[in-house]
């Protein structure tokens, strides 16, 4: 791989959020709605920080996966639809790049993007560390979850815009698959099956896997799942790359 055309394509990608209105408003949205229900709490799903009267960091991250669904289809809707309808994919494909170069700067990109989001919240953690007794090593393994999780949710967004040249189509697609990957962890489009589905569905459920992490564990299970499902997801966006 040429390391340095893979710094420029990975640059290009990343700045494109900020070189239009469109990616600040993401990120300003975003992070005033997770700041508003870090404090206000979501009913009984996850209590906010003045009831629970903890000095953690662990509620907001657990609102995550609730962001994703709704956040990682907007940002990830225009990457290859956009591309597709303006007919510049073909111009791409003649530069000097392969497939993988393109697939992965462009994931790198917009991962970069959804971390930032995640990384916001340092001066929060900071501020609520004043607060009383932090547990750092579990707020480092919130952070380190909750990247990966959006990772994943990135990789599944960009093989959904590569499939159509509509954004919109995008957008509902990545939702739904989204929505049921969150869903499937709470069993509840599972219960009415078999124990050994409830668990397969469960396990296969990306947030499934970030409920080690809001433990402060970090599982080698579970980061072999998120790196093994980025790789999936990179290599059937590369597959259908080099179909156009």
């Amino acid at each position: 791989m040429n390391t340095k055309s893979f710094k420029y394509l990975y640059k290009k990608e990343l700045l494109s959020f900020f070189n239009t209105p469109s990616g600040y408003v993401f990120m300003v949205i975003t992070i005033f709605f997770n700041f508003l229900f870090f404090f206000l709490g979501i009913f009984d799903l996850i209590p906010g920080f003045w009831d629970a009267q903890l000095a953690s960091i662990e509620s907001y991250m657990n609102l995550l996966p609730f962001t994703f669904i709704l956040l990682v289809p907007a940002v990830t809707m225009r990457i290859w639809a956009e591309e597709r309808k303006s007919g510049t994919i073909e111009i791409l494909k003649t530069l000097p790049f392969t497939e993988f170069q393109l697939v992965f700067a462009k994931f790198l990109g917009c991962w970069t993007f959804v971390s930032l989001i995640i990384l916001s919240a340092i001066p929060l953690t900071l501020s609520i560390s004043l607060m009383g007794l932090m547990d750092w090593g579990k707020t480092f393994t919130l952070y380190l979850g909750s990247i990966l999780m959006a990772g994943a949710y990135v990789s599944i967004g960009m093989v959904a815009s590569a499939l159509t040249k509509e954004q919109i189509v995008a957008f509902i697609i990545t939702f739904f698959i989204s929505l049921f990957m969150f869903l499937s962890n709470y069993y509840l489009l599972s219960q009415h099956l078999p124990p050994e589905w409830n668990f397969f569905l469960g396990f296969l459920s990306i947030s499934y896997h970030f409920s080690s992490f809001s433990k402060g564990l970090i599982l080698f299970s579970d980061v072999v799942y998120y790196i093994s499902f980025i790789g999936l997801m990179i290599y059937i966006n590369i597959e259908l790359i080099k179909k156009y």
